[in-house]
């Protein structure tokens, strides 16, 4: 089980390597834009100067987190939302780690989970040939939990995952959406 950092907390890193032979302190913290998502901001020291050097930035993810590996080592996870299986795992992961985020965060998190299962159910619609109205049973509790979590950010309503194997079976056998048949070229 690893050993998970609050997103807010900034973890200083004491004896960390600076060049080939000094040793600095590093400052690695989670930067948060509701916009943009997570990105890891790293800072050290200048042990020659006393000032801290310019900070250096990742790139943005949807949501990461960090954790303290068995050697003790800083590491982080990534979550994409991309697709009802990563959505599952994000939302279980956050149901389980709920007091790791803070109140605009989950927030937010709300907001891209129910965004996200919107374009999974049209993406199932678009590229497996599945009718809305038969996909609207496995996303509607889904649904109405995101949006109540938004709501109230302080419950943590991400107890509910998508029956991706429902959504699945409604898909029509042997669909084939990018096949354009001869008829097709003939209309046009």
């Amino acid at each position: 089980m690893a050993n998970f950092i609050r997103t807010s907390e900034k973890v200083a890193v004491e004896n960390y390597p600076y060049g080939f032979k000094l040793k600095t302190t590093l400052f690695h913290e989670l930067e948060f834009n509701a916009k943009k998502g997570y990105r890891v901001v790293t800072t050290t020291i200048n042990p020659k100067t006393g000032k801290l050097n310019k900070p250096k930035k990742s790139t943005y993810s949807a949501l990461i987190v960090r954790f303290f590996d068995a050697e003790g080592h800083i590491k982080t996870r990534h979550f994409d939302f991309n697709g009802g299986e990563a959505i599952n795992k994000g939302v279980t992961f956050v149901n389980e780690n709920f007091d790791l985020f803070t109140e605009e965060e989950i927030k937010s998190i709300y907001t891209l989970v129910l965004g996200m299962s919107k374009v999974d159910m049209k993406a199932q619609v678009i590229y497996c040939g599945s009718k809305v109205e038969d996909l609207t049973p496995f996303y509607d509790n889904f649904v109405k939990n995101m949006i109540e979590g938004f709501r109230n950010p302080s419950k943590n309503l991400f107890n509910v995952t998508l029956d991706v194997a429902g959504i699945k079976s409604t898909s029509e056998p042997d669909y084939q959406p990018f096949v354009v048949t001869s008829r097709e070229i003939i209309e046009l």
